[in-house]
């Protein structure tokens, strides 16, 4: 899932320049190595991206390296709690009034860059520049609300976009920054800017090809903060440029430009060949976090590549790997992983933060000047009509009971993306918002009723005469390619042909953002609990909305849940109102919670999965054998 602004921030600081990846096939020793210092971590897809936070990176096979090359003011633990990370800073309110409320983010002196260049809160002004509309707009460098701007951010809209008052404001020492909001802000915690190297992205605006001195640095430091200050266009374009696709990289080599390598995590990207691996070595300057293991320390991380999953277990077995993680195992999966023995791995199955939706198109993405076309755009009768069919005819139950029970047992279908299963608020949300008619009866009698729908436009339709086409796309897995399966014979039964589109890159290529396409199905995952959770999804100008939904009463609802006060039954309730609209206008189901199994051979201590956030990288510092 495109994380909530603040931390998909955060995870662009170590995507943006302290970022670095670096994909490289190497010699591994076996799992069970005396000496072993090297962790080799599964990577069901490819990393494409050192930025996680422009709209083509934001990938969670690009956060993960994110978060071990970059440090900010928080982190998720695996409870999961938001832990200070007092270590590189502190941040408090400090004003809090009806209309005017101000936080102070304070960096600890000392805290340092892999090239040795001093952190301060100069660090931390980029944030502002690709999650401030107000400031994109000013310094000529688009608006974000109508097209895409300048910075190819996934960071404007939502809660600070929309409620920040004018430009953050330094300390005199440089290592505090305040930013002044319009009212008090829930979740303020969130809000948290994330440091990146800016002194490195003004020497590759020029051009530059090699770390500069420490004078060097501090003048490209101070120059950033003049380009910020007076909204240089020119300059901020330039930067802009290199920020959306300079780290793109799929091989990285001593001959990479280290200007895109720098670090304040505890490991920097040092070499890469693309789709097939990207090492990490240890940063020695690192002091923006915990600190490392020494006993028996781990020194390099491996991100492998291995998107098939019997060839990933296979290298668990063997010794190539010495994680496996995986949001979409099957039942086959479970049994072959807990076949290698409790001895040599140990396995954690559980719900994570993430899960499975299916989306309808109704017009061409937010921001895109294509025209949907196919058969559920608009609203028109007769396209609320189908995708009301469509939803009806798809089998949830059988998705769960076939494919997802297998691996966990309690596993049910999901009726809203507002909360979890087994809560008290998924209660009162899912018995409120109308998703019943969903679960209510058979599938047989759901599908009936989908067809009965189908031939009031086309009264030929039946299970022998499809007329409706609907092309489906989806991220290839085996996982994805079981469920499409039941979707398309189900379907059928309803008169409505569904084509199969699947891709090894689906993300990489924003195929789940081309208006081709009727329906997606994928996975979000949580990067934060907060007020705002879900909204980005069906906001009309929401960061995480593909498919063209739009409604000023979602819009004013999603708005009040990102930037208000409110109560716990006001939560509640607008999250209500926003389900309702959703299920009226037929935009889509959500499917299931994904089950997620982690696997790690057993001398390897410490691996804790989270069930957002970091997932098995969260607590790296605490790694060793």
């Amino acid at each position: 899932m495109k994380a909530p602004r603040l931390v998909r921030m955060l995870g662009f600081v170590a995507a943006t320049a302290l970022t670095t990846t670096g994909l490289a096939a190497v010699a591994m020793a076996p799992a069970d190595a005396a000496t072993k210092s090297t962790v080799t971590i599964l990577s069901t897809a490819p990393i494409t991206s050192l930025n996680s936070s422009t709209t083509d990176g934001n990938t969670a096979y690009n956060a993960q390296v994110a978060y071990m090359t970059g440090a900010g003011f928080s982190y998720y633990d695996d409870n999961p709690t938001l832990i200070m990370n007092t270590t590189f800073g502190t941040m408090k309110v400090t004003k809090n009034t009806a209309k005017d409320f101000r936080i102070t983010y304070t960096i600890k002196k000392g805290r340092v860059w892999s090239d040795g260049t001093p952190i301060d809160a100069v660090d931390l002004l980029l944030s502002h520049v690709t999650a401030s509309n107000a400031y994109s707009i000013a310094a000529k460098l688009g608006d974000p609300s109508k097209g895409t701007p300048a910075f190819d951010s996934v960071g404007y809209g939502g809660a600070y976009a929309d409620h920040v008052v004018g430009n953050p404001t330094l300390s005199p020492d440089h290592l505090s920054l305040t930013i002044k909001f319009d009212h008090p802000m829930p979740d303020w915690q969130l809000l948290a800017p994330g440091p990146s190297p800016v002194h490195a992205l003004e020497m590759l605006a020029d051009g530059k090809t090699k770390l500069g001195t420490a004078a060097a640095n501090k003048a490209a430091k101070a120059k950033f903060l003049s380009d910020f200050k007076t909204k240089n266009t020119t300059r901020l374009q330039k930067m802009a440029a290199k920020w959306n696709s300079a780290y793109n990289l799929g091989n990285i080599s001593s001959s990479t430009n280290p200007l895109l390598l720098i670090s304040n995590g505890g490991f920097i990207v040092s070499k890469a060949t693309d789709g097939v691996s990207m090492t990490l070595v240890r940063n020695p300057k690192y002091n923006s976090g915990p600190k490392l293991a020494t006993t028996n320390p781990v020194k390099t991380v491996v991100f492998k590549v291995i998107e098939d999953n019997t060839a990933a277990v296979q290298a668990l077995r063997n010794g190539d790997i010495d994680v496996y993680y995986n949001t979409l195992p099957t039942g086959d999966d479970k049994v072959a992983l807990t076949g290698i023995g409790a001895a040599k791995v140990k396995v954690t199955t559980k719900v994570a933060g993430g899960y499975s939706h299916l989306d309808l198109r109704v017009d061409a993405p937010n921001g895109g000047t294509d025209t949907y076309t196919g058969p559920f755009a608009g609203n028109s009768q007769k396209a609320k009509d189908l995708r009301h069919a469509f939803l009806l005819a798809l089998p949830r139950e059988q998705m769960v009971t076939t494919l997802i029970k297998p691996v966990m047992t309690s596993a049910k279908t999901m009726d809203t993306q507002f909360a979890f299963t087994g809560s008290a608020e998924y209660n009162t949300i899912t018995k409120a918002s109308g998703v019943a008619e969903y679960s209510a009866g058979t599938q047989a009698a759901r599908t009936l009723r989908a067809l009965n729908l189908v031939k009031k436009y086309y009264s030929s339709a039946s299970a022998d005469n499809s007329r409706v086409t609907v092309h489906l796309a989806h991220a290839d897995s085996q996982t994805r390619r079981n469920i499409t399966a039941l979707i398309i014979a189900e379907e059928k039964k309803a008169g409505i042909e569904v084509v199969e589109y699947n891709a090894d890159d689906f993300f990489g290529n924003n195929d789940n953002e081309k208006v081709a396409y009727d329906v997606t199905m994928y996975g979000f995952g949580l990067n934060s609990i907060s007020q705002g959770n879900g909204t980005e999804t069906y906001k009309t100008d929401g960061s995480s909305n593909v498919w063209g939904w739009s409604d000023s009463a979602v819009d004013s609802l999603a708005a009040s849940l990102q930037g208000d006060y409110l109560t716990t039954a006001q939560i509640t309730a607008k999250r209500i109102a926003i389900d309702k609209i959703v299920h009226d206008k037929y935009w889509g189901l959500p499917l299931y919670q994904n089950p997620t199994i982690t696997a790690s051979v057993t001398a390897l201590k410490n691996i804790k999965p989270a069930p957002i956030g970091a997932n098995t990288v969260w607590n790296y510092w605490q790694w060793h054998y």
